[in-house]
């Protein structure tokens, strides 16, 4: 069916959650903006710290690359499986939804999405905020050391920068200025290769370097597996909303869609663990914003190294994090995307860390706990939505049906998939009970909350369950 003959009945759409038209999608991009869509997206602050994430586990250096190439592989299949319907259809996360779990009950997949995608919003503005601050006070001479110790003080200053850049490049589509933040990761990444590179080939650090092949664990240890987790859950999130990416492909290069996933996400995840792992083995900074400025080479090379830090993460929360949470305001509270685009910023700068982190240990613990143990939450939702796209209506989505509330659409019983709802509170309970017998049961605040490797069992058991419960209950 034509995207351009669907017609909402029984109720108001959002405009900006209807299909792409044949003509916007074929001035959709190819193989090489995508893929550096994909690299900008990945490459920011974060990024990394899952080397020294590793080292801290026990992990030496290849066994942290092995984690990441698995971890990250298994978060791509996920990611291809649930964006075809966008790259198939151009349609968004919240309409590709409605076909897994009703009408209505997409809502709290949708809320959920939301909620992981603002904290990571959250997290990579006070990354970017902080980088600002020592540019500011680099410009201003002071040293090094004094620096670091001050800029704390001020990262709340400089977020307000953040957030107000943010919106105003999001709001007037300023097009330029957001392609221009397309190439700020792939370049941090060639600046931190180079820098990498200088630190290992000098002396002082150079005999630093047997210490990365050093490790405690096997592969086969739970310090590994939750490794494997935490890189995986990086894009556990994205794995749910990747049609917001998927649907904006030339569906003549459709190959670009699997090429810049590998290539994006792997091999750059892949890069910055190893990059990451030996900046910090070599130096003991754990901040890269840091690391920048006490180690660079010279006033232009620190300049420019923080500028990267800065924009890296800023181009990552336009691509990447605020949409989830644009969504929500858009399907669930009716705001259009102009609205929604501010009030985005504003939550992402109350869950930004500025509250919580006086220090650099206390930054990685933040983002450490919380990259460990949200996957129980995302993970059967994937695996329900791969289940109902490939299996249950096997590869065919009446595009009409996704935009017509009643009866005659996705409306299953009352506009919720029983089937579905049933799936995901049984994944959930599985993980619990996977999770307390073998140590994985960590807690956030006093909430016991399953962590480690469940993200992976969720999206299989999540994936069956659906499959059987909609054969049993006639549901879908």
């Amino acid at each position: 069916m034509d995207q351009s003959t669907i017609t909402p009945q029984g109720y108001h759409e959002n405009p900006d959650l209807l299909p792409l038209s044949p003509e916007q999608r074929e001035k959709g991009y190819g193989l090489l903006t995508f893929i550096l869509m994909m690299f900008s997206m990945n490459t920011c602050i974060p990024m990394f710290f899952l080397g020294p994430i590793g080292a801290n586990l026990g992990l030496d250096i290849w066994q942290a690359l092995v984690g990441s190439f698995l971890g990250n592989l298994a978060a791509v299949i996920a990611m291809f499986l649930n964006g075809i319907p966008g790259l198939k259809y151009g349609i968004p996360y919240p309409v590709q939804l409605r076909a897994s779990f009703g009408f209505k009950g997409c809502h709290i997949p949708i809320f959920l999405r939301g909620l992981s995608g603002v904290i990571w919003f959250g997290i990579e503005a006070w990354a970017g905020s902080y980088a600002l601050v020592l540019i500011v006070l680099f410009a201003m001479g002071m040293p090094a050391k004094e620096a670091t110790d001050t800029a704390f003080s001020y990262v709340i200053v400089a977020l307000i920068f953040y957030i107000l850049s943010f919106i105003l490049v999001m709001r007037l589509g300023l097009r330029a200025i957001g392609k221009m933040a397309n190439y700020a990761g792939p370049l941090m990444l060639i600046y931190f290769i180079w820098l990498v590179w200088f630190l290992a080939s000098t002396p002082e650090f150079a005999e630093r370097v047997p210490h990365l092949f050093v490790k405690s664990v096997s592969y086969f240890s739970l310090p590994f597996l939750t490794y494997l987790a935490v890189q995986t859950n990086w894009w556990a999130t994205v794995a749910m909303n990747i049609s917001d990416l998927s649907r904006g492909i030339n569906p003549q290069k459709r190959h670009a869609f699997w090429v810049g996933l590998l290539i994006g996400i792997v091999v750059c995840q892949i890069m910055g663990t190893a990059l990451g792992f030996i900046a910090v083995g070599l130096t003991g900074v754990i901040l890269p914003q840091e690391l920048i400025l006490k180690f660079a080479p010279g006033t232009i090379v620190i300049g420019i190294g923080l500028l990267f830090a800065f924009l890296a993460p800023w181009s990552t929360d336009m691509t990447a994090n605020s949409p989830a949470l644009i969504n929500v305001l858009m399907a669930t509270f009716k705001l259009r995307w102009k609205s929604a685009v501010v009030v985005a910023a504003g939550i992402a700068f109350l869950v930004s860390p500025w509250w919580a982190v006086g220090k650099a240990g206390d930054y990685t613990g933040y983002m450490t706990d919380w990259a460990a143990n949200y996957g129980i939450l995302l993970g059967p939702i994937t695996g329900i939505m791969i289940a109902s796209f490939w299996v249950l209506h096997r590869r065919e989505y009446d595009l009409q049906k996704l935009y017509t509330a009643g009866p005659a659409g996705f409306w299953h019983t009352y506009g919720w998939n029983k089937a579905a709802y049933l799936a995901l509170i049984l994944t959930w309970v599985f993980c619990y009970l996977l999770a307390w017998p073998t140590g994985q049961l960590s807690y956030i605040g006093s909430f016991p909350f399953p962590g480690g490797i469940t993200w992976y069992p969720a999206v299989l058991v999540s994936f069956g369950l659906h499959i059987i419960l909609s054969k049993l209950m006639s549901d879908q």
